[in-house]
């Protein structure tokens, strides 16, 4: 069967990119109707924070990541799991052509996404250490018949999210619309191979069947469950069934989805990392932001003579809300 997770980061700030990650595993000889994947790379992987930092931390990216401890963690399982997944890596550019090539071309239209002459990679793991975890998580995948057969994410920058924001009058319809690339990409490769996709709730949407009956008109739609907290729905076709599942902390419930939540919260960090830096090389005194909504109106404060001065415009820079 195939077990598929999305989630994404960056759907509340007001500066930076939202990115919408997805992952998916193939798993032989599933052990029960949903697998459990921390069980199954449990020599490798853990969805607790181990002491001896000898495994793989997995989890909803908010558990793996804060500021106050960094990105050491977050990155270490990310590039290990994309190592595993695709190769080695280089550098940012090189990550986001395995899983977001689509943005590379966008990015370059930013000057505040460009790499510092200074940017190292990984940004605070050492390459061998990530090599070597990557090709044992690989290893224990193959021993354990779990093997990730798919890392993506959509990074949608400023000008294109307010672009999506003023064609549908509404944020949440951009973030559904964003994973809904995922969902085709997955249901066109592996429809046909016992699929089931676990998505975080969307936006705070409850009822997905009119979108997904709109998106796939060729598949007959069967709403098994709404409710508050969960929903289930049902694509059926040639025999075929594709059940897609939107549950509330579905990160901490299915191991894809904190592989999807992980990657899109490590892309959204790195890039932030890069819109600080090209603020400080101008701005030398003020201090760096993560985006959201209170920092962000701080920080947009802090720029904006200098930013206006070099001509930069509040669609480029500043998402709608």
């Amino acid at each position: 069967m195939i077990l598929a997770g999305m989630d994404e980061a960056g759907y509340g700030p007001v500066l930076g990119p939202m990115v919408v990650g997805c992952c998916a595993f193939r798993v032989d000889r599933p052990e029960d109707e949903l697998p459990c994947l921390w069980k199954r790379l449990r020599r490798i992987a853990s969805k607790k924070k181990t002491a001896s930092g000898k495994k793989l931390h997995f989890n909803d990216s908010k558990i793996v990541y804060s500021p106050a401890t960094g990105l050491k963690s977050l990155e270490r399982s990310v590039l290990a799991l994309s190592h595993a997944t695709y190769g080695p890596c280089d550098d940012l550019p090189a990550l986001l052509r395995l899983v977001a090539p689509h943005v590379l071309d966008d990015l370059r239209g930013y000057p505040w996404y460009q790499a510092g002459e200074n940017e190292r990679f990984p940004l605070e793991h050492q390459p061998a250490a990530v090599r070597i975890m990557g090709d044992a998580l690989r290893r224990e995948m193959e021993q354990s018949g779990a093997q990730c057969v798919h890392l993506a994410a959509r990074v949608v920058c400023e000008r294109q999210f307010n672009q999506l924001v003023t064609a549908t009058r509404n944020k949440a319809s951009v973030l559904f619309s964003t994973g809904a690339i995922h969902l085709d990409a997955l249901i066109s490769n592996f429809g046909r191979q016992d699929l089931t996709i676990f998505c975080d709730r969307q936006g705070g949407r409850e009822r997905y069947g009119p979108l997904l009956r709109l998106m796939f008109e060729q598949w007959a739609l069967e709403i098994v469950d709404e409710q508050d907290s969960a929903s289930e729905y049902h694509l059926v076709r040639d025999g075929h069934v594709v059940r897609i599942l939107f549950k509330e902390k579905a990160e901490c419930q299915c191991f894809p989805v904190a592989a999807a939540s992980m990657l899109c919260k490590y892309l959204r960090e790195a890039l932030m990392r890069r819109f600080n830096a090209f603020w400080s090389i101008h701005l030398p005194d003020v201090p760096p932001t993560a985006g959201y909504y209170k920092d962000g109106g701080r920080f947009l404060r802090d720029i904006d003579t200098k930013r206006r001065a070099m001509g930069i415009r509040d669609e480029e820079l500043i998402r709608q809300a």
